[in-house]
């Protein structure tokens, strides 16, 4: 009778191990790919995820020191509890500055964050960006339209990037670096791209 008792209590631990990995099992692998793929995790999920994607109606400003470009990096451009934006870089090849924002957001297995100048989305080929914010900058009291340079995708695993030429190429010889160094670079159409776990 004790032997018999002995071997159903065994069996019962067994069977609730087994319902106990069942029930993990998912959630574990969920987070090992939470962890190694980031919010492209989460993005490439289109049947469990829902996408909306809308802008922000503020602007935006950062001063860029043009006679220390390193002193620039990391400079924030845009912070909340979830996202931040901030300057990564500001390169010059001979006449030409560009600057570079990094997108850093925020991800877990319910759902994604990230406001960025770029628009995401997925579609029947893959995933695809759309360059959605605009930019001017004031130097030396004249403000300038600025053009796009370059974006990424999910290379990083908690967001992205964007750059702007900080002169349009007909106003490169009004440069005085010495009379003034800072260029106000002001970005709007931000876009906050949410992704929202779908119910089970």
């Amino acid at each position: 009778m004790i032997r018999r008792l002995f071997h159903l209590n065994t069996l019962y631990i067994l069977m609730a191990i087994i319902v106990i990995g069942i029930l993990l099992i998912p959630r574990i692998i969920e987070g090992f790919h939470l962890q190694s793929k980031g919010i492209s995790y989460v993005t490439s999920n289109i049947e469990g995820y829902y996408h909306k994607t809308f802008p922000l109606e503020e602007k935006y400003t950062v001063e860029i020191n043009l006679s220390d470009l390193e002193s620039n990096e990391g400079k924030v451009l845009f912070e909340d509890s979830e996202n931040k934006i901030f300057v990564t870089k500001v390169t010059r090849s001979g006449s030409t500055y560009e600057v570079t924002f990094r997108s850093s957001g925020s991800y877990d297995a319910d759902g994604a964050t990230l406001v960025s100048g770029l628009e995401h989305a997925r579609n029947t080929k893959g995933f695809t960006r759309h360059f959605k914010a605009e930019a001017e900058a004031v130097y030396n009291d004249e403000t300038y339209e600025l053009t796009p340079s370059g974006s990424s995708g999910f290379h990083y695993r908690n967001g992205d990037k964007f750059g702007f030429y900080l002169f349009p190429p007909n106003q490169m010889e009004k440069i005085q670096l010495k009379k003034e160094p800072i260029i106000k670079v002001t970005i709007s159409h931000l876009q906050v791209n949410l992704w929202v776990k779908k119910p089970e």
